[in-house]
């Protein structure tokens, strides 16, 4: 490994050697009057006890000089050739394996010395140094030696010195070989810190010489994960067959294993055709032959691309980002890195759509073409958002135009649920096939009712309260997919429209929303409720949020809650997140705009998006 400045490691935790001090310090204190007294004795016990804070320094630094001088010294190691004298207590009580030959009936208790093979003399020296002194001079030419030693001898605080420093060592230059070094002594941490710096680092890494170091199973096992960090799976798929190249006698029947972790659905159609069909590594191995064919008929049948899903037609990536659709801007949060951002305008502006995700396509459905108070008029038109390649499909329009209603996914389908029109509220219910690529009817709500809310919960549609001609209502039905029935469940506590619905935890939360007083103008609920299917029952929260026409979307079992008009009537520019399990809502994230978040959702953006 290359050349390093050598750092001087210090144990923090305490040695064999120090608990055998701190034992004896605990046995023994000194009192007031500098006699030493027995901790145990009934003598006087109101005179305090008191500790040397140097005692340990001197003790090891007087076994130290001892040592040197070769004083009281009654054992020796000898490793390649080379005698180190030594104290057998000392060495037992940092070493388990000679705490080991020394306490029990081996033949090396009896003896004056020990020959230590597989160790080399310059990783015993720091070793027996170490044990004197608590401290490890550490660079990439010694290290390998003192691990080996420390390893063989169970010195742990040794081996986790030796395991600290070559973490802070990790470089573009050595990480393969501190990654080996990893799983050969089996630090666990290291070996998972060398690997995420190369998933971090991975195309610097491949135009170094480290990366044709990589065996087939750790380039498999990296080309396997999300979070490898690669502009496109095109280069990926190069560099693979660089690293196949530079061996190829020896690295070609590798290659179905290595393709296999590669995305080539993901490629674009030119890259697919006219480059990597064209690879005779490709061509000549019959499995990488399915594996474009099966490219291909993923390219063909766009359609039915989230019916065609598997890991090969996942987006590379951790990242997942909230999104919010409005109009022709698509915005973006990123959670991880707190980031905003925009993805590619939608064909078309509509206002106010409802959003569903299947396989991490969204789907924009209905809203309205403008934002004029004075236009009602909704639109049935259909589009679906690929973060694999950025674009938009427009897919089957709706039967009926609709705004403000509810759409969820269930079993690969499409649900849109009442909503309004111009003047006509709707108790109307359609459902999208992916499969056939059309919608039909199901059946119809008992009311019609625009601004409710609704969720999946448990294999069941959910919807709760909204607008009615009437006013506001209470109102909670449940859908079974299977007998296509509704069915009324209890009613909200407070009857409201606008507001936000979600599920987590096999139960059903509410936020927000709004009543309408007299005059038309809207009064908002600030109660947060919860419902248990298994019981049917409501029950209030002590938490409040004033907030109605938001959005709402779940993440690792989290409620975030987007936009929306606050008590202000302003539209709000908060990001707020609410925890069931510790019962507490916070804001997350300030924007820097205002939201309209209704049409909100949470998608996996590849690694390399904007």
């Amino acid at each position: 490994m290359p050349l390093s400045r050598r750092v001087k490691f210090q144990s923090s935790g305490d040695s064999g050697l120090h608990v055998v001090v701190k034992t004896c310090l605990g046995k023994m204190s000194a009192g007031q009057d500098g006699k030493v007294k027995s901790e145990d004795s009934k003598e006087d016990t109101s005179v305090p006890s008191l500790t040397s804070k140097n005692h340990c320094c001197k003790l090891l630094q007087g076994l130290h000089d001892l040592r040197n001088t070769d004083t009281l010294c009654d054992y020796s190691v000898i490793a390649e050739g080379q005698d180190v004298r030594v104290h057998r207590a000392v060495m037992a009580a940092c070493s388990d394996y000679f705490r080991v030959m020394l306490t029990s009936d081996m033949k090396e208790r009896r003896e004056a010395c020990v020959e230590l093979k597989g160790v080399t003399a310059r990783g015993l020296t720091f070793v027996v140094d170490f044990a004197y002194t608590g401290k490890l001079e550490l660079c990439l030419e010694n290290v390998e030696d003192v691990l080996l030693a420390a390893t063989h001898l169970q010195v742990a605080d040794a081996v986790e010195l030796c395991s600290r420093y070559i973490e802070t060592a990790i470089t573009v230059e050595n990480c393969v070989d501190i990654l080996n070094l990893a799983e050969m002594y089996n630090l666990s941490t290291t070996y998972s810190k060398a690997r995420q710096y190369m998933l971090d680092n991975f195309e610097i890494l491949a135009v170094s010489e480290q990366y044709l170091k990589l065996t087939a199973a750790q380039l498999a096992s990296m080309l396997e994960e999300n979070c490898l960090c690669v502009v496109s799976e095109y280069k990926l798929f190069e560099l693979v067959v660089q690293w196949i190249r530079h061996d190829l006698e020896n690295r070609k029947g590798y290659i179905a294993l290595l393709m296999r972790n590669i995305r080539i659905p993901l490629l674009s159609g030119e890259e697919l055709v006219e480059k990597v069909s064209r690879v005779d590594l490709m061509q000549n191995d019959a499995e990488c032959v399915e594996l474009i064919t099966e490219a291909k008929d993923y390219h063909i049948v766009v359609s039915k691309q989230p019916l065609l899903q598997n890991p090969r037609t996942q987006v590379r990536s951790e990242r997942r980002s909230l999104i919010m659709s409005h109009a022709h801007n698509v915005e973006t949060y990123t959670f991880k890195t707190k980031k905003p951002g925009f993805l590619r305008d939608a064909p078309v502006p509509l206002y106010n759509p409802s959003v569903v995700v299947v396989d991490n396509f969204m789907y924009v459905c209905g809203g309205k073409y403008d934002n004029n108070e004075n236009n009602e008029i909704a639109t049935a038109r259909c589009f679906r958002y690929d973060p694999r390649f950025d674009s938009w499909y427009e897919t089957t329009s709706m039967n009926e135009s609709r705004k403000d209603f509810v759409i969820v996914a269930l079993d690969g389908c499409l649900y849109a649920i009442a909503g309004q029109d111009e003047n006509m509220v709707m108790c109307t219910v359609e459902r999208f096939s992916i499969t056939r690529n059309e919608w039909d009817m199901k059946a119809s709500l008992n009311h019609s009712v625009y601004g409710h809310a609704g969720c999946v919960c448990n294999g069941k549609i959910y919807i709760s309260g909204g607008q009615r001609f009437s006013g506001c209502c209470k109102n909670v039905l449940c859908y079974t997919p299977e007998t296509d029935t509704w069915d009324e469940k209890s009613n909200l506590v407070h009857g409201g429209c606008t507001h936000v619905m979600a599920c987590v935890n096999d139960r059903l939360y509410v936020f927000g929303g709004n009543i309408e007083d007299n005059y038309g103008f809207p009064v908002p609920i600030i109660a947060i409720e919860t419902y248990n299917p298994l019981t049917d029952q409501w029950t209030i929260c002590d938490k409040t949020l004033n907030i109605r026409e938001a959005g709402a979307c779940v993440l690792d079992d989290k409620i975030y809650i987007v936009g929306g008009i606050n008590g202000e009537h302003y539209y709000s520019d908060l990001l707020e997140v609410y925890d069931y399990k510790t019962n507490t809502l916070k804001a997350e994230e300030k924007f820097p705009t205002r939201i309209f978040g209704r049409a909100c959702c949470v998608l996996s953006l590849p690694q390399y998006a904007g």
